[in-house]
């Protein structure tokens, strides 16, 4: 799947399109016949720089849901500025393959464990969403280390689990980090 992302992007940030799958050079054909939801993201100096995602999947296989989520945060994420050609290189990629998605009922927010599954957080009204992948910040170690970075990404003094929809999420982590990490 690194490999897929990583061609996306030398071809994106080559000729400002997406690549077509039959322009990939594929090593595992099990992803063309296999589809799931994915969440890439990117790295650079060891910070988040750009992602996507989405919970649900649409395109047909593995391949096109790493093609499609690979542009969109290279070159839609609003964050950032998109990625250059001349860049490529100073990036790390991680992928999360949702396996398992489950939707939170009353109060079960106070059962997840953000050091091993991320959350997915809905307004009701649709009008925001944020994802905390787990392991992803070094401050989150129980359920109530979750609270105030919610209300921070929905810009509210106190979260009311009530006027969102909660999704505890599973995933199968790949990414192309070396094992001595710059850690700040």
């Amino acid at each position: 799947m690194i490999s897929i992302a990583k061609q996306t992007i030398e071809y994106f940030t080559k000729y400002q399109k997406a690549p077509r799958v039959d322009e990939l050079k594929i090593d595992n054909p099990s992803l063309l016949e296999s589809n799931g939801s994915i969440f890439i993201t990117i790295y650079q100096n060891w910070q988040v720089r750009w992602s996507s995602w989405n919970i649900k999947e649409i395109k047909t296989n593995l391949v096109e849901e790493i093609i499609e989520n690979t542009v969109w945060a290279i070159s839609k994420d609003t964050r950032f500025k998109p990625l250059k050609y001349t860049e490529i290189n100073d990036i790390k990629i991680r992928i999360d393959k949702i396996v398992n998605r489950k939707i939170l009922q009353d109060k079960e927010i106070f059962k997840i464990d953000p050091t091993k599954s991320w959350i997915l957080v809905i307004k009701k009204d649709y009008t925001a969403m944020a994802a905390i992948l787990p392991n992803i910040n070094q401050i989150l170690l129980n359920w109530e280390d979750l609270i105030p970075i919610l209300e921070s990404k929905f810009n509210t003094k106190k979260f009311e689990e009530k006027d969102y929809i909660l999704y505890e999420i599973k995933t199968e982590v790949t990414d192309n980090f070396e094992t001595t990490k710059n850690t700040v």
